[in-house]
């Protein structure tokens, strides 16, 4: 999985998004992640390792196979940092 264009902060976190507006708390490699709802949108900054193993999981519908969360877009990082500003 190429992480090299994703959105990234000054702690070099990548932004992650989660497809419901519900605020999921993920653990992965003994650290906690909270995704947050801000404009319509549920993001989380996360260490770069940890990144693949958030973005492999599945759930919803029919028996989990959906992936459930994506790499935020820089659309998605301005609406949800600036709650929805240009």
């Amino acid at each position: 999985m190429d992480l090299s264009l994703a959105q990234k902060n000054n702690a070099n976190e990548i932004a992650l998004c989660y497809y419901h507006t519900t605020n999921p708390f993920v653990e992965i490699n003994d650290r906690s992640y909270k995704f947050i709802t801000k404009a319509n949108i549920c993001l989380s900054w996360v260490k770069e390792e940890d990144a693949p193993a958030i973005l492999a999981k599945r759930g919803g519908c029919c028996g989990s196979k959906r992936p459930i969360f994506r790499i935020a877009s820089e659309t998605d990082v301005r609406r949800w940092t600036n709650g929805g500003g240009r």
